[in-house]
């Protein structure tokens, strides 16, 4: 519906919004179990977990409290005789781990995981844990009390052409007439007289229900039955009485005292006429008096010109009146207040006359008139209007009269908006933001010159005394999530059009989502959020919501260890789930192991190092240079088949400065940036001398780590340790034991040896390790994700079950995605390798120069 200036009066009450209902609960409810019934509801538990949760435990043990934990193919189960059995499965417990599990800020959980939108949330009795959908984890302080809404803004309407509280302060403040109001809202249409139509009638359409009634006062009525083909008189305060029968109109007519004067059945329509009128002129002034009519009041809609058509349409009564457009009809335009200055009430007959003037020569189907009686045209309520008291309806009808030119009492011209020769659209509404919009940004369509955005500071001066130069609006949480197709919305942005009107609202998440949606999307009645206006210029949430924070081991350290203290002493030291961070820098640890649940993490992959190598010197040897060290053993392994030409056993890596030389198959063909191993002598020979400039090093440790069930290590740099053949630098043991965002790299055997159940490798770089990038052995349901596996296997071993990108045996299962594997050696083209029964699954992954 079109809202005008008159409509206010009734809007403002209607648009009274009644108190949001409260945000939905993010969390299920709690479940209360009694202390006696503990033990035997965690038996049950457990047993089925066994089933729901991928099968047999895969490790268990006792938490800070004392209560137990047992970890399963999918996920932990947390339970003691005091402590309900609940459920952190993998991706939340991931999260939990990285925060210090129980003895992090976030304790123990509180009830089961649960969805939030596309994230996946569990509380726990120091906050909120998450995993969004592309698999990052956040916390939140505490269940969120999501927020509800404050929409402020300004104006009434749609905002195309004349804005009516916009004319009342440029009349108010003396500067306009009625002709320059107009002119200026439809610039460059104009204001002239037309004699077109001057004294036709309009059809307004005042009534349309199943059933309907008339009354008269003042004067006589007259019925005109085109069935019977007869006229029936009756007198003041007589009635007429409408319902369908069939397809025909039956109609009861009764005179003053009740008794029936005329009853019939109609099929054409039924003429109704009453005294004083151009149809029965009188020197009575009869009103004719139809309830249900003018539906934005709860009383009788009244008529004092023109005469009445009834007949059925769409099986419904059908009430049309016929009226002189040019003045009978507007005396009963309501749109403005008739207490508004003269040059506004003028401006609006004017502009109400045009609009009708383009509606006259056609009969709509819908409604078998011109126009209806409500704002989707323009709001007639009749006699009412022009008889507004205290002589308010005399100096609406006085305005009007100032528009029309009469001859002998009948118009003969009246005032209308012209563009290029025709009608203007003369469309209006009740205010602005402070411009009017052009048309075809509110309903599409060609642009019309004379209906384009203007300056409308005058709807927002003082002067205009207009009850929407601001207001505000509550959008409740339910709603405002519901708008922007989101679990929950914590804060809501804008920008703004050229017009002042809202040009997007981008919605944000307590997980940190976002969503954008144009402005007419957001403040749509259907869809959207039902704003007053389009001239939106803020939208405040309610109190202060926490947002979501990714989460970052880093942040939550049990401990720290610097570059020269001890990370055995650490490991030991600390509890089970405990968070030991590293600072930056070079560690030189040798077979560390983590317990179960300890979290190992550096400040990054190019800051913190996990370095295997000891300094080395030469001495001169002929004409090369010799190492001597007790690191190499007096045989040469045999572990392993090797190409020819390669001592691909021998673990021992030489560096120079950092970077790996090339190893030669003899001492005869030595040079510099080259060594070989000679086994029996405990020597390298290399062909160029050690000095301050140009230091070796030697891989030296046989392993970095080894991770225990639930252990993770994160953002490390794993370099130079000679792990034999058949073994990693770094070891995943223990089930669900992962690896993030670290690099491995120029190691000489494996580079990640996973043996444990569901283990996990994200996001990191597995890279120029001798014998293959990543082994699985036994180990079922593991994953690689996100990770680059590229040019292992330099240390010339033959094709065999751990050779290559990707090797796995003895019935492991894993699964690659995201992944790059590349340029790997003795892999095949795919760089996978997989004997006795394994699987390995690679998907959307880039693999290429393998062999």
């Amino acid at each position: 519906m079109r809202k005008t200036a008159l409509a206010l009066s009734a809007a403002l009450v209607a648009a009274l919004l009644v108190p949001a209902a409260a945000a939905t609960a993010l969390e299920p409810a709690a479940v209360n179990v009694a202390t006696a019934s503990i033990a035997q509801d965690n038996a049950t538990y457990l047993t089925k977990a066994a089933k729901s949760l991928g099968g047999a435990s895969d490790g268990s043990g006792k938490l800070k409290d004392g209560s137990s934990w047992r970890s399963y193919r999918d996920g932990v189960v947390v339970y003691s005789n005091n402590r309900r059995a609940l459920t952190v499965r993998n991706a939340i417990a991931k999260a939990w781990a990285d925060t210090g599990w129980e003895n992090g800020r976030f304790g123990y959980p509180k009830g089961e995981q649960y969805k939030s939108g596309s994230d996946t949330r569990q509380n726990f009795s120091g906050g909120v844990l998450g995993v969004r959908s592309n698999g990052t984890s956040y916390w939140l302080p505490s269940v969120p009390k999501l927020p509800d809404f404050t929409v402020s803004g300004a104006g009434w309407g749609h905002g195309v052409g004349m804005s009516q509280y916009g004319a009342r302060a440029m009349a108010s403040e003396g500067k306009k007439n009625a002709t320059q109001i107009l002119e200026y809202y439809y610039n460059p249409a104009k204001v002239t007289s037309s004699a077109t139509a001057a004294a036709k009638d309009i059809r307004v359409q005042v009534l349309k229900s199943a059933t309907a009634s008339v009354t008269v006062a003042g004067g006589g009525i007259r019925v005109k039955d085109p069935t019977a083909q007869k006229t029936y008189t009756a007198p003041a305060g007589s009635s007429l009485t409408f319902s369908r029968s069939g397809s025909q109109l039956s109609y009861v007519l009764k005179n003053d005292k009740g008794q029936s004067v005329a009853a019939n059945k109609v099929t054409d329509k039924l003429r109704i006429e009453w005294e004083g009128t151009g149809a029965w002129p009188s020197s009575k002034r009869s009103v004719l008096s139809i309830p249900k009519a003018n539906a934005e009041s709860s009383t009788p809609g009244t008529y004092r010109h023109g005469v009445l058509e009834a007949g059925i349409l769409d099986s419904q009564v059908n009430l049309v009146t016929s009226l002189r457009l040019n003045d009978e009809y507007l005396y009963g335009l309501a749109e403005v207040p008739s207490s508004w200055p003269g040059a506004v009430l003028q401006a609006q007959a004017i502009a109400g006359r045009t609009y009708a003037m383009r509606k006259i020569d056609k009969v709509r189907a819908s409604c078998d008139c011109n126009v209806t009686d409500e704002v989707q045209d323009q709001k007639f309520t009749g006699w009412r209007k022009e008889n507004e008291q205290p002589g308010y309806g005399a100096m609406w009808k006085a305005a009007v009269d100032a528009t029309v030119s009469r001859s002998g009492g009948t118009p003969t011209s009246g005032k209308v908006v012209m563009y290029g020769g025709r009608l203007a659209e003369t469309l209006y509404s009740s205010s602005t933001g402070g411009a009017t919009r052009n048309s075809e940004d509110v309903w599409g369509g060609a642009a019309l010159p004379y209906l384009r955005s203007r300056d409308d500071s005058w709807s927002l001066k003082p002067s205009a005394n207009n009850p929407y130069d601001s207001w505000t609006q509550s959008v409740s949480q339910a709603k405002m999530a519901k708008v922007f197709g989101l679990n929950d919305v914590v804060s809501v942005k804008i920008t703004r059009a050229k017009d002042l009107t809202i040009g997007s609202a981008t919605a944000t998440s307590s997980a940190g989502s976002t969503k954008t949606l144009t402005g007419s999307a957001f403040r749509g009645s259907t869809n959207g959020i039902g704003a007053r206006a389009a001239w939106i210029s803020g939208v405040n949430a309610s109190g202060n919501t926490p947002a979501a924070t990714t989460i970052n081991p880093n942040n939550f350290c049990t401990t720290t260890v610097k570059t020269s203290s001890s990370i055995p002493k650490a490991i030991a030291s600390q509890r089970e789930g405990a968070v030991i961070c590293l600072k930056a820098g070079t560690h030189n640890p040798a077979n560390l192991v983590l317990k179960s649940r300890q979290t190992l993490v550096g400040q990054g992959s190019s800051s913190t190092r996990f370095d295997g190598t000891t300094a080395v010197s030469t001495k001169k040897s002929g004409k090369i240079y010799k190492i001597s060290s007790s690191k190499i053993p007096s045989k040469a392994p045999k572990t392993l088949k090797c190409t020819t030409g390669y001592q691909c056993n021998s673990a021992q890596i030489l560096f120079a400065n950092g970077i790996q030389l090339n190893r030669v198959s003899s001492k005869a063909k030595v040079k510099a940036g080259t060594y070989w191993i000679d086994h029996k002598g405990r020597a390298i020979y290399t062909g160029k001398a050690s000095s301050k400039k140009y230091r070796y090093s030697m891989a030296a440790q046989t392993r970095a780590i080894s991770l225990g069930t639930w252990s993770r290590m994160g953002k490390m740099n794993v370099v130079g340790y000679a792990n034999p053949s058949n073994t990693g630098a770094v070891r995943l043991s223990g089930a669900h034991s992962g690896l993030f965002s670290s690099r491995v790299a120029v190691n000489h055997g494996i580079g990640v040896q996973s043996n444990g159940a569901a283990t996990e490798i994200l996001n990191s770089t597995i890279r120029l390790n001798g014998q293959v990038g990543i082994s699985a052995s036994g180990g079922k349901n593991s994953f690689v994700r996100g990770t680059e596996i590229s040019k292992n296997g330099w240390a010339g071993y033959k094709p065999a079950t751990f050779t290559g990108g990707i090797a796995a045996a003895n019935k492991a299962t894993m699964k690659v995605t995201g992944a790059k594997i590349l340029d790997n050696s003795a892999a095949g083209k795919l760089g996978v390798r997989k004997s006795s029964g394994a699987s390995i699954s690679v998907a959307s992954s880039t693999v290429r120069g393998n062999r």
